[in-house]
């Protein structure tokens, strides 16, 4: 029961955070799987036709096009989970409410109990249909 519990916990809390940050994900990792695929090929192409001259740069490249990746998601994603928690949403202006003396425009559904000069309850109406009183 109580591992049932942790576990259910512990993927609505993963949903939670995964929520807002999915997309960002999604094409983060898209693009890491370009990067290692493309250099995968390239160093297919170096074993088969023996060229190794650009080989140092071409791992540089990679580790840099990573990091490139990497330190924009991180930022785009910060920048957008900030704005979002301190956009506050603006109060909605108070409608005034009808005060006493005023006419209201048109039925609300309550204009049967505007007219009557004491409300009765429940209690009050069990009571009064009691034969004894």
């Amino acid at each position: 029961m109580l591992n049932q519990l942790l576990k259910f916990t512990l993927v609505s809390s993963l949903l939670l955070w995964l929520k807002p940050r999915w997309q960002g994900l999604l094409a983060l990792t898209v693009a890491v799987l370009l990067v290692h695929i493309l250099h995968g090929e390239y160093l297919g192409y170096v074993e088969l036709s023996g060229n190794d001259q650009f080989l140092l740069v071409s791992f540089a490249i990679k580790w840099l096009a990573l990091i490139v990746t990497v330190l924009t998601y991180y930022l785009l994603a910060i920048r957008r989970l900030s704005v979002q928690r301190s956009r506050v949403p603006e109060p909605e202006p108070q409608r005034a409410g009808p005060t006493e003396g005023k006419e209201f425009a048109g039925d609300d559904g309550f204009d049967f109990l505007r007219d009557k000069k004491e409300l009765e309850g429940e209690a009050d109406k069990l009571i009064a249909r009691q034969p004894g009183k």
